[in-house]
């Protein structure tokens, strides 16, 4: 590990013969690692040693999580070496490669100016599709002591998300994205929480003083029991930033106007969410931790002399973890706590008299869950999530059990 880090030291400063006699002899003494053969690679292209630069490469192509950026550098290396054909090639397989947007972007900005005509006009699209099922054991998430029917009770599920992008101006990085996506759940035995989600919006992103900006603007309607619910217009603004190599910060604003459609009048206001994440990626190993605050601004609800609050402040925080076990294997994990205060005091009728009491909940989410790689663009997922809360309204406090299976295709 010494030698290694002198290797990285000495690549920075421009010095690539120490930077290689480091890498070897980390190699030598026992490291075998993805980070190291993309560091060799990157050393073995900028001292003209393409040969060997290409065979690192082509053993990271072999690794689907790393296969656009190794065919990105193999089209650099072809370049180098005026096989304009052979780069062609490999800037094409790195745009049909999963990975990031950025090098995506970049292996299709090469493929321009090599050959104006070969690659694909704006606008360009990417999509996704997931279709599963499974058991929820408390599909209300009411305690299951409570008076009401539903409260407690479990039914199997089918589910469908399904998205896409359309990048109607310039690049993934630096241009103005087309974004739909729509969500429904169905539960055979409680249609009644039956929910549609349907989401249509323009973003444009934009580099700004070493951040990556966007600016996007979302309309959304969502349903419950085929019944309009809530119709929210959005602006959102999000900005990323690297902080070394490994680590990469997020941060969100959002504000919603939402309208309670129907008998849901009482959920109009405003609404505003910001967020700041951190992201760890050591290796293959994909940490993020989060903090969310979402402030509400509702009508409420008011019945005679009965108020219901409907404007919470919530305070969350997470971490989600990902990991690839195999070529084909990865397995994910989440775990979050959300605080809620509401804004004002219920006033509710018990035993013929008027109690006023403030709704509070703490409510724990944990997710445990694999994906399995069937074949490009096509994933098998299982995942297991439990929900506890407790609120000082006991109708609230509840526990939840949901399984699912999935299929996933990205096109």
């Amino acid at each position: 590990m010494d030698a290694f880090g002198r290797g990285v030291t000495a690549f920075r400063a421009g010095d690539y013969e120490a930077a290689l006699s480091a890498f070897l002899k980390a190699r030598a003494s026992g490291i075998d690692s993805t980070n190291l053969r993309y560091d060799l690679g990157s050393t073995y292209f900028k001292l003209g040693r393409y040969r060997e630069a290409a065979r690192e490469f082509e053993a990271l192509s072999r690794e689907p999580a790393l296969a656009a950026l190794a065919h990105y550098n193999l089209g650099l290396i072809a370049l180098a070496e005026h096989r304009k054909r052979q780069a062609m090639a490999a800037f094409k397989r790195a745009t049909a490669s999963e990975g990031s947007d950025k090098i995506r972007a970049l292996a299709y900005e090469q493929i321009q100016r090599l050959n104006p005509t070969a690659a694909s006009p704006a606008p360009r699209w990417v999509g996704f599709a997931n279709l599963g099922g499974g058991y929820d054991n408390n599909v209300s998430l009411l305690s299951r002591s409570n008076l009401i029917t539903a409260a407690g009770q479990g039914s199997n599920f089918v589910q469908l998300l399904a998205g896409a992008i359309g990048q109607l101006q310039g690049t993934p990085d630096h241009g103005l994205r087309l974004i739909g996506t729509v969500y429904h759940v169905s539960y055979s035995s409680l249609s009644a929480y039956n929910q549609t989600l349907a989401r249509l919006g323009l973003a444009y992103r934009q580099p700004m003083s070493g951040w990556a900006t966007e600016a996007a603007a979302y309309l959304n309607y969502s349903y419950l029991h085929g019944s309009a619910f809530e119709q929210f217009n959005s602006l959102e603004f999000r900005a990323w930033h690297p902080l070394g190599e490994d680590w990469r910060v997020r941060l969100r604003y959002r504000y919603s106007r939402i309208t309670g459609l129907a008998t849901y009048g009482y959920l109009s206001g405003g609404q505003q969410q910001l967020g700041a994440q951190a992201r760890w990626t050591p290796g293959q190993l994909k940490l993020r931790l989060g903090y969310e605050l979402e402030l509400n601004n509702r009508s409420d609800l008011t019945i005679g002399n009965q108020f219901y609050s409907a404007s919470p402040t919530r305070q969350e925080v997470y971490l989600r973890a990902s990991w690839p076990v195999s070529g084909k294997v990865k397995i994910f994990a989440h775990a979050s706590y959300q605080h809620s205060r509401y804004g004002s005091p219920d006033i509710t009728l018990q035993g013929g008299n008027l109690v006023s009491k403030r709704r509070v909940d703490d409510r724990y989410l944990e997710s445990l869950g694999a994906q399995y790689r069937l074949s490009s663009g096509w994933y098998l997922v299982g995942e297991y999530q439990h929900t506890h809360a407790h609120s000082t309204f006991s109708i609230y406090t509840y526990g939840s059990d949901r399984y699912s299976l999935q299929v996933e295709h990205y096109f």
